[in-house]
């Protein structure tokens, strides 16, 4: 199963920003809750920014897109999100 049909699942067909219902899985986008930005991605690396954990699905907007982003200044919720990404990480790993 694609990542967009697995999330389409995990948020019952409805979007992680406002909670409406989604069109069918294709037409949605993966947004990322901790910014792809060059920076962002140069801190803590592709894996972290593109993990399935960082990731919610919406309508195809900018407002739903951008309303499931973290700031990343705001430090205390993105070290705690980023932990809970290296965890899932590391366990993997162990498999």
């Amino acid at each position: 199963m694609d990542l967009k049909s697995q999330k389409y699942l995990e948020q019952k067909g409805l979007c992680a920003h406002c909670g409406e219902p989604l069109p069918q899985s294709s037409l949605c986008h993966l947004s990322h809750i901790i910014p792809q930005r060059a920076w962002c991605k140069a801190k803590w690396g592709e894996d972290i920014i593109h993990h399935e954990l960082n990731m919610k699905l919406t309508h195809p907007t900018d407002i739903c897109n951008s309303g499931v982003q973290m700031s990343p200044n705001k430090t205390r919720l993105v070290e705690d999100h980023i932990k809970t990404i290296q965890d899932a990480i590391f366990n993997d790993s162990l498999y």
